[in-house]
């Protein structure tokens, strides 16, 4: 492993920790009204796509840092569903 190998593997991971602070901010407050749904949709999405391809060329580092990405923003949106406002008509 080189060093930018060693150091594109920090980025990705931190990169995929960094919705940890939306998560607990979700968490806390039990409140998900300010989030952007679509945001974390697209990210995911790509992570997804991110992932495949790590797994495609076997490519641990890609996956991993994709799969904490995918972990941490659909854990996002599940406190955006789950601490929506009810309709009130």
């Amino acid at each position: 492993m080189t060093i930018l190998s060693i150091v594109a593997s920090i980025a990705g991971i931190s990169m995929g920790l960094s919705s940890i602070p939306q998560m607990y901010k979700i968490h806390f407050r039990k409140s998900a009204s300010d989030i952007s749904k679509a945001t974390h949709i697209i990210i995911v999405i790509g992570a997804i796509i991110w992932m495949l391809y790590g797994i495609e060329i076997n490519s641990i580092p890609i996956i991993i840092s994709n799969l904490i990405g995918i972990i941490t923003n659909s854990i996002i949106l599940m406190g955006c569903y789950f601490y929506r406002k009810p309709n009130h008509y």
